[in-house]
């Protein structure tokens, strides 16, 4: 089978995927609705039987699906090189660390100049980001553990907390937005005057981090020992919401939206 057959067989398989699963999903919602306008109440036996009634459809859905993945493993679609998405970023933050930071040519003083005065910018402009962002964490945080202050209804409490955190998530967020589009903005500005320090200079020699702090940061057992301390904090936690109850309530609160609201009873 030709390439553009293949295409064409898996650009129909997908339409009819889709397809069918709209319909799939169509009976599934129409039978809950009506159980629920039904007035009858979920129970075992009324889902069951609704259930049954477009057991034939859902099947062939499955059927449908596990045929794909046969027709995938038969007929492999064409493996496309993905295009690399230009970043003025990681290009100028690249080139920079590549070419040399001293050359007595013309221009490349007042390129790296130009250069060095949009990364200090840059870094500022993420410092403030930082510092606010840890203002807004600690704002948040004061009401969220602030429980003294909390209303006694759980309903008022939630809303209290919403009100409260909300804001600060959402400062925090935009703060975050805001330093990410002047860095893009700030990088795209000093990409041309980077490439051109790297024209006058060329490549730097020493391409490897010098100083303990960085050939900390560039080993690889940071990243070993970053992640174990992830896993073990995350254990850590589970533990205690084992130990304090959480998981028990968690469990309780699950086992009544099946049994109760969804009807799976």
């Amino acid at each position: 089978m030709t390439t553009e057959n293949i295409r064409r067989l898996h650009l129909w398989y997908g339409i009819a995927l889709a397809v069918l699963t709209a319909v799939v999903g169509i009976l599934f919602i129409s039978q809950a609705a009506d159980i629920y306008y039904g007035g009858e109440g979920y129970s075992r036996e009324l889902v069951i039987e609704r259930c049954t009634a477009i057991a034939a459809p859902f099947w062939i859905w499955v059927a449908a699906i596990i045929a794909g993945g046969v027709l995938w493993m038969i007929y492999p679609p064409e493996q496309k090189k993905l295009k690399r998405i230009p970043d003025a970023r990681e290009d100028a933050d690249r080139l920079y660390g590549m070419c040399a930071k001293s050359c007595d040519k013309e221009g490349f003083d007042q390129a790296y100049a130009a250069v060095r005065r949009e990364r200090k910018v840059r870094g500022i402009v993420w410092i403030v980001c930082m510092a606010l962002c840890l203002v807004c964490a600690g704002v948040g945080a004061y009401f969220a553990f602030n429980l003294k202050a909390f209303p006694e209804e759980p309903n008022e409490a939630i809303l209290d907390m919403v009100k409260n955190v909300l804001p600060c998530a959402a400062a925090a967020f935009l703060l975050c937005c805001g330093a990410t589009v002047f860095d893009a903005i700030s990088a795209k500005k000093i990409l041309p005057e980077v490439k051109k320090m790297l024209a006058l200079a060329g490549r730097d020699r020493q391409t490897k981090p010098t100083g303990a702090f960085a050939a900390i940061i560039a080993s690889p057992y940071t990243l070993l020992a970053a992640r174990i301390a992830v896993l073990a904090a995350a254990i850590v936690l589970i533990v205690l919401g084992v130990l304090n109850g959480g998981m028990a309530d968690v469990l309780g609160k699950a086992i009544n939206i099946c049994t109760e609201c969804i009807g799976l009873g």
